[in-house]
């Protein structure tokens, strides 16, 4: 055990409180860890850090369990898995951003594990962190075509659901299918799939259209295939229109769903259908490529890197694909480069 807090359990509410930002976003143990790291004389800078850093986290894995997550309800892994996954892929932090940011809740369960006994382990010792932008692809950064096949056959069944979740899936498999095929197809980032809107997209042309979410891409128009324009169409038709989106409004194109009244959701404090968020998208396509018997840990970022490496076996030009990905330069898909002259 760490000597530091061997014995020793702190009681928040005392001494040093009034140095701690976000109190009431952040759960008694993670106040009882910042009293911790007060007590052992951590400047004020450095408290300050680690509690907006721990309140981002909760406020990131309440939306993800839907749930408040406390130490009567702990943090699984996979939490703290899309968590990274999402500051580096959705908010574009760098490299050094977040290993700090590691480095504070790998110390954060570390305190845990050896205070309050509601898990074992650290919880970060077996995190890894999302492949940096420069660093090379491998295999497992990639989809096979059998993994793509086994996961689209399992959208199309319902095979190991629950009695609830058969009576959602002909409302949802049209959603998840058309949501994974943008990805596989033209290798969307999960911010741009989040941020579309049914106006987005031109039925008639067999076009969508992309609007730049941050400065790292450029708006583009992508020509559709006849499956994505099937399975997009037929995903729209199976919403009951009460709760569908119609063109002209800049209604979202994906929209959440309430499983407990079995239908997709109407946000009243915007008056639309409620938009899909980013985090539950995470978890969609975790849990489809769980049913489909993927190995763990499939995100949005392997349906990107899949395109692009299948798209230069296809013999497309780095040129070409920077265009499609809506890319300021072509420098960054040199490692998929790289990694087919490799494995060709």
């Amino acid at each position: 055990m760490n000597p530091e807090v061997r014995g020793r359990k702190p009681e928040a509410g005392k001494g040093g409180m009034g140095l701690i930002p976000q109190k009431e976003k952040l759960p008694t143990e993670a106040l009882e860890f910042l009293e911790f790291l007060i007590s052992r004389g951590r400047k004020s800078s450095t408290i300050r850090r680690y509690a907006y850093d721990l309140a981002d986290f909760y406020s990131f894995a309440a939306i993800h369990a839907d749930r408040k997550v406390t130490n009567l309800h702990p943090v699984e892994a996979i939490i703290l898995e899309d968590y990274f996954t999402y500051l580096m892929e959705t908010r574009a932090y760098n490299r050094k951003t977040t290993k700090r940011i590691a480095a504070v809740l790998r110390r954060y369960f570390l305190f845990l594990s050896q205070t309050h006994g509601h898990t074992t382990t650290n919880l970060m010792r077996n995190v890894q962190l999302p492949p940096a932008a420069d660093e090379a692809i491998s295999k497992d950064d990639l989809l096979t075509q059998n993994d793509l096949t086994r996961l689209f056959q399992s959208l199309d069944s319902d095979l190991g659901l629950s009695e609830e979740q058969r009576q959602a899936r002909p409302l949802l498999a049209p959603r998840n299918k058309a949501m994974i095929q943008l990805l596989l197809h033209h290798g969307l980032r999960l911010q741009e799939l989040h941020s579309l809107s049914l106006d987005d997209v031109n039925f008639g042309t067999g076009t969508i259209s992309i609007s730049p979410t941050d400065s790292e891409v450029q708006a583009r128009v992508l020509r559709l295939s006849k499956s994505d324009r099937r399975d997009l169409n037929r995903y729209i038709k199976v919403i009951p229109k009460p709760v569908r989106p119609y063109p002209g409004e800049r209604h979202p194109l994906f929209v959440a769903f309430d499983f407990q009244k079995q239908t997709y959701r109407w946000s009243y404090e915007n008056d639309e259908p409620k938009r899909l968020t980013i985090v539950a998208m995470q978890k969609m396509i975790r849990e489809e490529a769980r049913r489909a018997g993927l190995p763990p840990g499939k995100s949005a970022r392997h349906f990107r890197h899949t395109y692009i490496v299948s798209a230069l076996r296809r013999g497309h030009s780095l040129e070409a694909i920077q265009e499609t990905l809506g890319l300021h330069s072509p420098l960054v898909l040199f490692r998929y480069q790289d990694y087919v002259n490799e494995h060709t």
